[in-house]
């Protein structure tokens, strides 16, 4: 009988063997948990990178857009400030008559062919049309009254008008810009310039056709006027309290009941940007941003189809998964290779047979049993050599598949009669030996005595004989 020492500082030397055991396990659990977490993570920065391309795709198009707005409406805006100075305009508001007003229409004709203008026109302080460049045409400006309309208003005031209508006598949508005319400081007629957007209605057309991108232009009020598509033409984009429509009728400013654009907004990814569904184009999704340009007091409402948002968030999410599998496939091929190692080791630390350990695992516990020993003289272990009585006949008369047997379950009984901090080990053939951590000879021959009584007491059989087993 040898010195006894403590349990955990017995089994330090082996608990490697456990770790390599259970990591694997736990380390597989956790990569599949860490992939579903990078697809996860994927996706979401994946929506996160679109959202960033869209926003800074629709902020380009606005500018393209504005430039080409403003280049429409560059050469019509000095129009009328030009015209306010013209000594024959100031001429005919001094005193209209019919000859400076056809005079006036000539001079007006010319301009509106020499620089892209559908109509220019001249009132007087009433409202009153004197001359216009549409004077031969049937439905000429000449003889109208406009003091109902808002431009005309704000230009009396003293103001730059600007307005989005469709005309009173050609039923046609434009652009107007008004310019007071002053004469000895004082307000004396108005000159007004109508723009149509057909360049830009065309641009747009083009547009729609090669990207299916749906830009539309709108008032302040949010009633779009240029479109690719017709079905939206006078509809209004945003809601409109009663006070506003009552306004808009007032001034027959689109002389129609407005409708609003059927839509149904969708889920808002950023601040003005959203997804959206038009009925006015069924089966269609669409990411929308808004702008404003309040100095044209204009709006401009871009889509694009809600499929280029979704590329870019399965393109992104399919890179950085594959990217995830790569490392995952990599990781299982080191599990696998922790798995063989873990067996090669398992199998030879412990007897597949009997499932005691073997005389390697034993030779590791032994050198750290006897250092501690070394370190600690009052530590004791026992130690108990069984053997199995006439195992040999066993083999011959019941053959080796019930010796098998016998073996196995008497390092069953072993395992379960020893305590956790003990080692049973498959000494040799039918040689076991038991070794009995911090007990004295009293303690290890109580021990022996039951394992041998509950092998003797166990009745092993094969093919319906009862085989006698005594250690």
């Amino acid at each position: 009988m040898c010195d006894s020492f403590t349990n955990s500082t017995c089994l330090k030397p082996f608990s490697r063997f456990a770790a390599i055991r259970n990591w694997p396990r736990t380390m597989l659990t956790a990569l599949v948990v860490v992939l579903l977490a990078s697809v996860l993570a994927a996706f979401q920065q994946g929506q996160h990178i679109a959202r960033e391309r869209l926003e800074a795709s629709f902020d380009r198009s606005s500018i393209s857009r504005l430039n080409l707005l403003q280049r429409e409406l560059h050469s019509p805006f000095l129009v009328p400030e030009v015209l306010t100075a013209s000594k024959t305009v100031r001429a005919l508001l001094a005193q209209p008559n019919p000859t400076a007003a056809n005079e006036q229409s000539r001079i007006l004709e010319e301009t509106a062919l020499n620089t892209h203008v559908d109509v220019i026109y001249v009132m007087d302080l009433n409202g009153n049309c004197l001359a216009a460049s549409n004077w031969q045409a049937p439905d000429s400006f000449v003889g109208k009254n406009y003091q109902f309309r808002p431009y005309f208003q704000q230009a009396l005031a003293g103001h730059s008008g600007r307005y989005v209508a469709k005309g009173v006598t050609s039923a046609k949508l434009g652009y107007y810009l008004a310019r007071p005319v002053t004469l000895d400081g004082k307000i004396n007629g108005v000159v007004v310039a109508k723009i149509s957007f057909d360049a830009l209605s065309a641009h747009l057309k083009a547009i729609w056709h090669q990207d299916e991108e749906l830009n539309l232009v709108a008032d302040k009020n949010g009633v779009v006027f240029v479109s690719p598509l017709d079905a939206f033409i006078l509809k209004s984009m945003t809601p409109m309290a009663a006070t506003q429509r009552k306004t808009i009728e007032s001034s027959r400013q689109f002389d129609d009941v407005l409708q609003p654009v059927a839509i149904t907004p969708g889920k808002l990814l950023a601040e003005g940007l959203r997804f959206v569904e038009f009925a006015e184009l069924p089966g269609a999704s669409f990411l929308q941003k808004a702008y404003a340009f309040p100095d044209l007091e204009l709006g401009l409402f871009l889509h694009v189809p809600a499929s280029h948002y979704w590329k870019i968030v399965a393109q992104f999410t399919a890179m950085l998964t594959l990217l995830a599998l790569v490392v995952f496939l990599a990781c299982i091929s080191l599990y696998q290779r922790w798995v063989y190692s873990a067996k090669l080791i398992e199998t030879a630390i412990r007897d597949p047979l009997t499932g005691l350990h073997t005389r390697l695992y034993m030779g590791d516990w032994c050198q750290a049993a006897i250092q501690t020993h070394n370190r600690i003289p009052s530590a004791a272990f026992g130690l108990v050599v069984f053997d199995l009585d006439w195992f040999k006949q066993v083999n011959d008369k019941y053959g080796h598949l019930a010796g098998d047997d016998v073996l196995r379950r008497v390092g069953q009984l072993i395992r379960n009669a020893i305590r956790g901090q003990d080692l049973a080990v498959r000494f040799g053939g039918e040689e076991i030996a038991v070794f009995v951590q911090g007990a004295d000879l009293a303690e290890t021959l109580a021990l022996a005595e039951r394992i041998r009584q509950s092998v003797g007491q166990f009745m092993f059989q094969s093919k319906g004989q009862v085989i006698p087993v005594t250690l």
